[in-house]
């Protein structure tokens, strides 16, 4: 990003026309040609004339090239101009920034933006900055010419905003089964993996001891919700015992995580006839 501060100021007869009709910015390559952005004042106070901030972004792909001679250019639109007003500025390099990290280029950024906000204040005679304990930061009126000036500035700068926004670098979660085959080893060599296998022998090894098991998970799960019908006229309690029954399950290696998914699905449409459907 190239931040930069301006001033279209006139001794006497301002036109009526805003500052962001009558005037562009234009960042042109080191040819002085080839233009690579353009933006327009923000007629934020005294319809954008007088002093003020703007910034041309790129992303990282598009970024010119660090520390070279470009040429900041504020130009008068020819629809409003018959010979357009020109003003040239050439970059230096002592103009960019010499901090290597994100979070001290942000700082940055946010120290020069609250020092131009400073001389803003005393040029528009509107207060944007506030004191706190935390340092110097936007009032309103700073916040809106901030974001207004240079969209995305909130995230760029969150300390210099009393309510911070700052985007996070999060890591795609890829899902894998490894934890339901990690849970149903669990007991291999155990006494307790004795007895399951044990139980697959009393079947002739024709069913998985682990189908037995969630079977026998199911099965106690309906009991519970047979009883709660039959003793207080509701299953409530039963959902919830039957919840812990096949999480624990799952989580022992005795009751299937695809089955106990699906039944999730349709805890979910019951739920959901519970909370709504009775009362529709």
């Amino acid at each position: 990003m190239i931040a930069f501060k301006y001033t279209i100021a006139y001794s006497s007869g301002q036109p009526t026309t805003p500052a962001n009709k009558l005037f562009h910015f234009r960042l042109m390559d080191t040819d002085g040609v080839t233009q690579l952005g353009a933006i327009e004042p923000y007629a934020y106070n005294n319809a954008g004339y007088d002093m003020g901030y703007s910034a041309f972004y790129f992303t990282a792909a598009d970024a010119p090239e660090w520390e070279t001679a470009l040429v900041l250019k504020m130009v008068g639109n020819p629809q409003y101009w018959e010979t357009p007003p020109e003003v040239n500025y050439t970059l230096t390099a002592s103009d960019y920034s010499q901090l290597d990290t994100k979070s001290e280029n942000q700082t940055l950024m946010g120290n020069w933006i609250i020092e131009v906000c400073r001389t803003l204040e005393i040029n528009w005679g509107i207060k944007l900055l506030t004191e706190t304990d935390q340092g110097t930061i936007f009032n309103e009126y700073g916040s809106a010419y901030g974001t207004g000036t240079i969209p995305g500035l909130q995230t760029m700068c969150p300390k210099i905003f009393s309510t911070q926004s700052q985007g996070l670098d999060l890591t795609r979660r890829t899902w894998t089964m490894n934890k339901l085959d990690e849970w149903i080893h669990q007991w291999d060599g155990t006494m307790v993996g004795d007895v399951l296998l044990g139980l697959e022998d009393v079947f002739n090894n024709s069913i998985s001891w682990q189908a037995l098991t969630s079977l026998f998970c199911v099965v106690l799960v309906i009991g519970c919700f047979i009883w709660g019908l039959a003793k207080h006229g509701d299953n409530q309690g039963a959902m919830i015992a039957g919840s812990y029954i096949l999480a624990g399950g799952t989580d022992m290696g005795l009751f299937n995580g695809v089955l106990l998914a699906i039944i999730v699905v349709g805890y979910a449409a019951y739920l959901g006839h519970i909370l709504m459907g009775r009362n529709a």
